[in-house]
């Protein structure tokens, strides 16, 4: 079977020092002719040319253009997810409810960051994307299957308030689905994203996911 290269996958992973600095290069060109000029600025020629190197280098590590803003979207939500990890394993004995509120403004907060970047940016290479994909940044791969699991072991750490027994199908809701759900939100009304309700509203959404019992109902 021949095995097909992804069009967004690079071509090659940098090892070595000189190889590492080409391709941060080519990333830092990127973002700035991104956030200058916008999404379709974004060529392997204007980048090469920014970055001070031939076009041969970016294509030895970037198959296209498209393979750079994809780095750029997934850098961006690995440092958020590396950047989360103190606080919300510092919280891990806290309320459900303040991890869930923690939890959610992150992912605001990386929304707005992503979005930064331009609408086209946001919906062609951001909204899509998933949490958990951290290579290279000194914690390893996480994957979001991986994640799904660790929010399964936060529901059941917190057992007394989490009325769902299917806390798989309530831990996969939380991280794919409320992701996409504000990613629609950032796409179709971006000015929404700075309401002070937004994330009071969303762990109302995720306690309703987690408990499912009627709010009036207050029997074990």
């Amino acid at each position: 079977m021949v095995r097909r290269e992804h069009p967004a996958a690079t071509r090659a992973v940098p090892m070595q020092a000189r190889a590492r600095f080409t391709v941060e290069a080519i990333i830092e060109a990127a973002g700035e002719i991104l956030r200058t000029q916008g999404v379709d600025a974004v060529s392997t020629r204007n980048v090469a040319a920014r970055a001070g190197v031939s076009v041969g280098a970016v294509y030895q590590y970037f198959p296209n253009k498209e393979a750079i803003l994809v780095e750029i979207s997934k850098r961006i939500m690995d440092e958020e997810s590396v950047a989360a990890s103190p606080e919300l394993f510092r919280l891990h004995r806290q309320s459900l409810d303040e991890l869930l509120q923690a939890l959610f403004r992150r992912t605001v907060d990386t929304e707005t960051r992503l979005l930064a970047l331009g609408k086209d940016f946001y919906r062609r290479y951001a909204r899509h994307m998933q949490f958990g994909r951290a290579q290279g940044l000194g914690r390893g791969e996480r994957t979001s299957e991986q994640l799904v699991a660790n929010m399964e072991r936060l529901l059941q750490q917190h057992v007394e308030v989490v009325g769902e027994k299917d806390t798989e199908l309530a831990a996969f809701m939380l991280v794919r689905g409320m992701r996409i759900m504000l990613a629609t939100l950032v796409e179709e009304r971006p000015e929404l994203i700075d309401s002070p309700a937004l994330v009071p509203m969303l762990v109302r959404i995720a306690r309703a996911m987690t408990d499912p019992r009627p709010a009036d109902d207050t029997s074990d």
